[in-house]
This record gives structure tokens, C-alpha cells and sequence, in this order.
């Protein structure tokens, strides 16, 4: 089905929809506000028609690009629209504001008119959604950024990780050569006091650390994809070739981003990092640089790394554990690749960790940027933009 035919559909549905005329009846009509109905539904009515099912901004759109009203948009301050219409020869209208978004039609239409928009709406999201397969086709769109919350993340696990850390070593010291005694019906032993606390807290500082390195190597893909653009100019197909190759992995994505700048020494850390403590729990403990038991002929079973690259040959050697040393040496990899993307790409890192959308064409943002000042004043206006659309202040 074409886009056109959708629309066409959608047309057929509103049909009892119209412009006003000196001939529309403007009296006795109900209020809808906020999209709950202003007085209480009788009896045979569902709670659930008195939501407006089509959100303000489609049926802006609803009525603007399909039904060719002329919609004006914030006509006044805290007052985003108001559009007036003829359903069946009544006066209705629906007005969006900041504090409200009201439908007035007259009683006996209500629940007629909401099932219709309910109608309404799987047919938008199916134009929609045609739509979107036109704007991935060639580029013409922009990502949701969630590398703020990724940053802030990182940092929250950082800061439990070491508080636990720090309260290990305090109870630690402090429970040194102190038991407490168990007796039993034939004599008593000695427990070290604080076991059975220090030992969960030390899962809870491994659980925290594995959780910091699993979101660490989330984020840096979160990042270097929205970064790629950046780099890459126009002309490529992102979505296609990129966004949707599995093949495109965060080491891909840093060999895209960052080619031969980025040091040698960091992309090894972090490739050790990601395939001896992130895979080994990525893959239930069997990563490829597994641990097993080997039989070795007149000797018996012996434990033996048989990895890929990284950990191969006996296990009292380097292991796959994790510990407090091990989270700050990965800390310190994590945070020397952080500081390379915020020096070497100052002004997109800068957007980038603004939290503002990142558009695929990002021609559109870099136009007139030349240092970090015009970049910075550049996103204020971005989020000054973005607070007054929605608290309505313009």
C-alpha cells in the first residue's frame, strides 16, 4: 500500500469531518479535558473513549497534511493550537496547550467521534511508518542520545564500586584475628567474624564491576555510532550499510571513527578487556578464551587455559577472575579512550555529550562551528529551543 492510499484511508475515515461553515450549528457542546471527559460517562460507556487516542502533535498533523486544514502553530504563548471543525453539521474543536489539550463536540458525537480518531490511529502509525522507510532510505534522520545517561552510568558504578571497596578493607581491618566461637554438642570451632558479610560484599563489588565493563563497552558503541557521521560527511548509506550490519562491532566502529589515530596500546586493552572478562560472561563462562579441565594421558585432569589470544597455558597464571585491581586497570584503559574521543573530536564529543539528537546529516549542526565556544553556544540555543517547545514559552 502507498503512501497516498493510507492517506486516502484515513481520508474516508474523517469524512464527517469538514471545515466550518455559516451553517455549522455552534451550540451544546461537551468538554474533553485533557482527555478525560469533563462530566461522568453513563453507564453503557467505556472509561476508555474518553482518552483521546491521536497525541496533539498527530492530530496536528492529521488534520494539516491530510484533511488540508490550515493548523497555525503557537498562536500564542502557552498556546500551541486551536482548530476548529464541522463534525456532522456541529461545531467541535480541539485545543492544545500547555496545561491542557481539550476536545469540545457536541454530546451525542463524543464517543462516535473517539472511536473514529481510535480508528484513526493504527492507519497513522502505518503512513508513518512508510514514511520512515523513505527518511532511512537516504539518511534524513537523527538518533536518540543516550550517551549522557551512559557517562552517568559509568560513573555511578565507579563510585559504588570503590565505596563497597573502601568498606571492604575498613570491616576487613578492623574484624582482623577476631572469631566468633560455635559450639557444638562435642566441642566448638572458631568462625572469622564478618565472614559471611565480607564474602557477599565481595560478589556485590564483582557483580557491580562486571555490570561497569558490560555498559562500558555499550556506551563507547552508543557513542562511536553517533560519532561516524561526523567523520563521514554525506554521501553514505548509514543506515543500511552501518546501523543495520552486524558485522559493525565496536571494534569496527573504532577502525571507522578513529582509523590510525587512536594509540595502538589502548585498542589491545581494550580488546583484552572485552574478550577475557566481558565474554567470559557474555557466553555463560565459555568464552573463546576458556578454561577447562584437560585430561592429560597418565596424569589426570588438569586446568588449562585453551583460549584464543589472550589467556592460553596454565591456570595459575593470568585467569579471567574478576578483582578491585583488575576494575582499576580497566578504569584507567576505559577512561584514557574517553579522553582521546574528547580530545581528538572536541566539538562532536561536545554535542555529543550534550544529549541533544544527532542527525545523520550533521552538516546541519556543523554549519558555521569553528571552535568549541561556537559549539557550546551552539547547543544552549539547542536546549533553549527544546525547553520552550515544551514548556510552551515563545
Amino acid at each position: 500500500m502507498s503512501i497516498e492510499d493510507v492517506k486516502n484511508d484515513i481520508r474516508d475515515l474523517l469524512a464527517d469531518v469538514n471545515q466550518v461553515s455559516d451553517k455549522t450549528l455552534k451550540e451544546g457542546t461537551e468538554e474533553i479535558v485533557n482527555g478525560i471527559s469533563a462530566i461522568l460517562l453513563s453507564e453503557n460507556e467505556h472509561h476508555e473513549l474518553a482518552i483521546i487516542p491521536l497525541e496533539p502533535d498527530l492530530v496536528a498533523y492529521c488534520f494539516s497534511e491530510i484533511l488540508g486544514f490550515k493548523v497555525e502553530r503557537r498562536i500564542f504563548e502557552k498556546i500551541d493550537y486551536i482548530i476548529e471543525f464541522d463534525y456532522k453539521g456541529t461545531f467541535a474543536s480541539i485545543r492544545h496547550s500547555k496545561l491542557s489539550y481539550r476536545l469540545n463536540i457536541v454530546a451525542k458525537y463524543k464517543t462516535e467521534f473517539l472511536i473514529t480518531l481510535e480508528k484513526t490511529k493504527p492507519l497513522m502509525e502505518q503512513l508513518f511508518i512508510l514514511l520512515a522507510e523513505q527518511s532511512l532510505s537516504t539518511d534524513d534522520f537523527s538518533m536518540k542520545n543516550e550517551a549522557p545517561e551512559y557517562l552517568s552510568k559509568l560513573e555511578f558504578y565507579q563510585k559504588r564500586i570503590e565505596v563497597l571497596e573502601d568498606r571492604r578493607k575498613i570491616i576487613t581491618e578492623k574484624l582482623h584475628g577476631q572469631y566468633d566461637v560455635i559450639k557444638f554438642e562435642r566441642g566448638e570451632c572458631r568462625k572469622p567474624k564478618g565472614q559471611e558479610y565480607l564474602s557477599n560484599l565481595s560478589k556485590e563489588i564483582e557483580y557491580d564491576i562486571e555490570a561497569y565493563i558490560d555498559t562500558f563497552y555499550s556506551a563507547i558503541e552508543h557513542i562511536l555510532t553517533m560519532l561516524y557521521p561526523f567523520i563521514a560527511g554525506t554521501g553514505i548509506s548509514f543506515y543500511k550499510d552501518y546501523l543495520r550490519n552486524t558485522k559493525w562491532t565496536w571494534k569496527a566502529k573504532i577502525n571507522s571513527v578513529c582509523g590510525s589515530t587512536v594509540p595502538t596500546d589502548i585498542v589491545d586493552k581494550l580488546d583484552k578487556i572485552k574478550e577475557v572478562y566481558r565474554n567470559h560472561n557474555a557466553h555463560g563462562a565459555f568464552s573463546k578464551e576458556m578454561m577447562a579441565y584437560i585430561q592429560i594421558p597418565n596424569f589426570g585432569r588438569f586446568p588449562i587455559y585453551i583460549g584464543k589470544k589472550y589467556l592460553k597455558g596454565f591456570a595459575e597464571g593470568e585467569s579471567d577472575s574478576i578483582t578491585f585491581d583488575m576494575y582499576l586497570s580497566a578504569k584507567k584503559t576505559f577512561c584514557d579512550f574517553i579522553g582521546f574521543l574528547d580530545s581528538h573530536f572536541s566539538i562532536p564529543m561536545l554535542m555529543i555529550r550534550s544529549g541533544i539528537p544527532i542527525p545523520t546529516d550533521t552538516s546541519l549542526y556543523m554549519k558555521g562551528i569553528t571552535s568549541k565556544e561556537d559549539a557550546e553556544e551552539f547547543v544552549d540555543k539547542m536546549w533553549y529551543e527544546i525547553d520552550n517547545q515544551f514548556n510552551m514559552d515563545w
